[in-house]
């Protein structure tokens, strides 16, 4: 079975959505074998990229067959062109069998079956939580896509939902795909740990947030919880904030000096990849409240990484940390002042959360994605 998949996201803009990519392609090249060739259409941008997050190599196994196209790929009207328009024909002249587009948008007609990947429909669904290129972008492809895909594979429940919601049609088609974790993250040791934290000069304990600052991120709720804490002679640790700073960037960063936060909060921005599983390893706690998600790897990561996590109850949150973490309400800032200092303090809770989270974090492999995806290939092919 040859099945191609668009790889062009590689390069555009880091985000969990690619890495999602890049980790079920490597995956897809390390456990088909014999059976399906995996070949993926890359941009002028994926060296750089493939440097910086995967300097032993995306697919170490030599299985996977990168198709190099000449395609601008950080320009989004250009890979949104190239999609539409020069990827269909590419694919057939290939000879592939099938094709699959790992990142929500897709080519409206193929000559082979398709499948489709949709994290979840936050740009349709709450379009105030979306940049406005990615409402017009997303209302105008995803939709189509969805409807001319053979299949949907979506990581979770409540992106099944959200499809049935918005496009109750094709729910029949979606496939249930939950994403992996990467088993660096569960391998950082204590000098990883101390090397980390002497050179990104964190404290000896710490509450720890990894994300692009977006608003559906809901930042905000943690600062707000901070300052009650503050307000009201309570100590947790400080709060490190590690990401992107995005379009949520201005709204925080206001409220964080309205606040009076400037001792309690460490801003970090972006941290290097590979630094990651120790930053994680090295925290107190990991907090994440998001307003919406389609899946949430960081608290997965976080889990692997063997800390108590903090969850937000809404969605697909809440399904992936289940009873390994605690919840508390992302629109309740007592509840979340409470949790941090609930997890701070209880010793025999944070060992018990430690223990779960672990065990959790081990059903979530990468391999174990790339297996359901080629059963969802299998289907399709009639090689099921």
């Amino acid at each position: 079975m040859r099945v191609a998949l668009d790889a062009t996201l590689l390069g555009a803009r880091f985000s969990g959505v690619e890495r999602a990519v890049a980790q079920l392609i490597a995956a897809l090249a390390r456990v088909s074998g014999d059976e399906v060739e995996v070949a993926a259409y890359v941009g002028r941008h994926f060296d750089a990229y493939a440097e910086a997050f995967h300097p032993d190599g995306l697919d170490p196994t030599g299985r996977l067959r990168l198709r190099r196209a000449d395609l601008d790929n950080r320009n989004r009207l250009a890979r949104l062109w190239w999609q539409q328009l020069v990827l269909p024909r590419l694919v057939q002249q290939a000879g592939d069998d099938l094709f699959h587009a790992p990142a929500y948008l897709s080519p409206v007609i193929t000559s082979v079956p398709k499948v489709v990947t949709v994290y979840d429909l936050i740009s349709l669904e709450q379009p105030h939580f979306a940049t406005r290129a990615n409402r017009l972008n997303y209302r105008l492809v995803v939709p189509p896509g969805l409807r001319s895909a053979q299949a949907i594979s979506v990581p979770s429940e409540d992106a099944r939902a959200a499809v049935a919601r918005l496009l109750p049609g094709v729910v029949a088609r979606c496939r249930l795909v939950p994403l992996g974790v990467e088993p660096r993250f569960g391998q950082a040791d204590e000098l990883d740990i101390a090397t980390v934290r002497e050179r990104l000069r964190l404290p000896e304990r710490y509450l720890l947030w990894v994300g692009n600052m977006e608003p559906k991120k809901n930042v905000l709720v943690l600062l707000d919880a901070l300052a009650r804490l503050a307000a009201d002679g309570r100590r947790v640790p400080r709060l490190v904030l590690a990401g992107a700073l995005s379009w949520g960037t201005h709204e925080v960063m206001r409220a964080f000096l309205a606040r009076g936060l400037q001792t309690k909060v460490l801003f970090l921005g972006r941290v290097r990849d590979e630094e990651l599983p120790a930053l994680y390893a090295g925290a107190t706690a990991f907090l994440f409240p998001s307003l919406v998600e389609g899946f949430g790897l960081p608290p997965l990561e976080a889990m692997a990484a063997g800390v108590p996590v903090v969850g937000s109850t809404c969605g697909a949150v809440a399904e992936v940390v289940g009873d390994a973490g605690l919840l508390a309400d992302p629109a309740d800032s007592n509840a979340w002042a409470e949790a941090m200092v609930q997890v701070t303090e209880d010793d025999d809770l944070r060992t018990r959360l430690v223990a779960r989270g672990r065990d959790r974090a081990a059903q979530y492999t990468w391999d174990r994605t790339a297996r359901l995806t080629i059963e969802v290939y299998r289907e399709l092919t009639g090689q099921g």
